[in-house]
């Protein structure tokens, strides 16, 4: 059985003990990268996930080698992060710079990454890592029985928490495709009547309540904010209104107008936020998911000067699919859903069958 993190012997360790190859990286300016499929420009920013992928063909010239520790050189939000690359990649110069060792591997990397990630606090805009500040940074690192870096031991640690997230992960995909059932074949969307219908004709639509910042409470109740990102959640609050609701699409009409978000918890809006339920059927996830990607649709004709509010809202024209009596098409909806999903869970399945 391995070491608690907590058991293990710690010692600090300069970047360029760990890193005897400390190489600036190439790229010139990220107008001149071509989109591609193999090789990632990893930006000065605070997260590489979503990074632009560029033409290995195209680029390869401003290239770095993977297996390599990247460095975050300049940024208030980012210098001083560092990232474990695994493949070859673009990094701009001057705003990052990369480190080998032949002690790194993708376990140890991660590793060794999160704490060297732990300095960025030292680090700003206005105070960089480069030069001898990268150089002589100090990391704690847990050592071997010489008082090396435990290279084997963090491999082993890292490998141990990735099997258990990915154990997580395969147990949650298995139960959301039991319980979403059976593939069912349904005509595509392009064989499918469709119908305009005014919002108000199949959506009750309720109003949020102003909540100031004065007046939250801490606490686990998700607040949903005029926001287009993290599924409408601004905060978390120990609030309770009359917006309190769940099982429901929630529909910005100022801030972000026109986005829209479904949410199974029971959560509290602010008043820039409609809540609407079906009015001809049981609301559930999947319908409501059909109909978020609809309201959606709309959003290119409301700006912050022509809100979406809540008498443009009710007559706001929807197209929907629907059935052989010229009404909405409900169950088509749902199992349209439910098929997106099942694909999609599939295939994140099939990929972590592949990590194993």
């Amino acid at each position: 059985m391995m070491k608690k993190l907590s058991e293990n012997t710690w010692n600090a360790f300069s970047v360029d003990s760990l890193f005897p190859v400390i190489e600036a990286t190439k790229g010139k300016t990220t107008a001149g990268l071509v989109d591609g499929d193999r090789l990632p420009y990893i930006a000065a920013a605070k997260s590489i996930i979503g990074c632009k992928i560029c033409s290995a063909e195209a680029n390869g010239e401003w290239a770095s080698d993977g297996n390599g520790m990247v460095f975050v050189q300049i940024g208030d939000g980012a210098a001083g992060l560092a990232h474990y690359v695994p493949i070859s990649f673009i990094g701009m110069s001057g705003k990052t710079s990369v480190g080998y060792s032949e002690c790194l591997n993708v376990y140890n990397g991660l590793f060794i990454e999160r704490c060297l990630s732990s300095n960025k606090a030292f680090f700003s805009h206005g105070h960089s890592w480069t030069g001898k500040r990268l150089a002589k940074t100090k990391v704690m690192l847990p050592v071997d029985n010489d008082g090396e870096p435990g290279y084997a031991y963090m491999a082993e640690y890292a490998q141990q928490k990735r099997d258990a997230m990915l154990a997580k992960y395969r147990a949650y995909v298995e139960a959301r495709i039991a319980e979403l059932g059976e593939y069912v074949e349904i005509p595509k969307l392009d064989e499918k009547e469709w119908k305009e219908y005014a919002l108000e004709k199949l959506f009750s639509v309720s109003a949020g309540k102003r909540l100031t910042n004065a007046d939250k409470i801490d606490g686990n109740r998700p607040f949903i904010g005029a926001t287009d990102n993290s599924n409408g959640i601004t905060g978390f609050v120990g609030n309770s209104n009359s917006s309190c609701d769940k099982n429901i699409l929630g529909v910005n009409y100022n801030g972000a107008p026109c986005i829209a978000f479904y949410h199974p918890y029971e959560c509290i809006f602010t008043d820039d936020v409609k809540r609407l339920h079906l009015l001809h059927h049981e609301d559930n996830e999947y319908v409501l998911l059909f109909f978020k990607t609809i309201v959606m649709q709309q959003r290119t004709k409301y700006s912050y000067g022509y809100k979406f509010k809540e008498k443009r809202m009710l007559r706001q024209k929807l197209m929907i699919p629907i059935d052989d009596d010229g009404k909405p098409d409900y169950e088509y909806m749902e199992q349209y859903a439910k098929n997106m999903m099942l694909r999609k869970y599939e295939q994140y399945l099939t990929f972590l069958r592949g990590k194993e």
